[in-house]
């Protein structure tokens, strides 16, 4: 496997680089998967959807309940 000297992209525990051959890697600690181009950009918007749902902040309900003036009969 032959290495470019250049990152496309690197952090502390992971890196994404391409290879000679053209194949984009996605190194993890010790793990390091190869792809196309095609599957490469399925992978990251999977990483970019999941990243958008774990910085959603839920909003919290603010919403007061009257208790006196809620319809409390019981449907038969």
């Amino acid at each position: 496997m032959s290495y470019k000297t250049e990152f496309l992209s690197q952090a502390e525990v992971c890196a994404i680089y391409q290879c000679m051959d053209g194949h984009i890697h996605l190194k993890y600690r010790t793990l390091d998967i190869a792809m196309d181009a095609c599957d490469f950009h399925q992978v990251a918007e999977v990483f970019v959807k999941a990243l958008h749902v774990l910085q959603q902040v839920e909003e919290p309900v603010n919403e007061e309940i009257d208790l006196q003036n809620m319809d409390t009969h019981v449907k038969v």
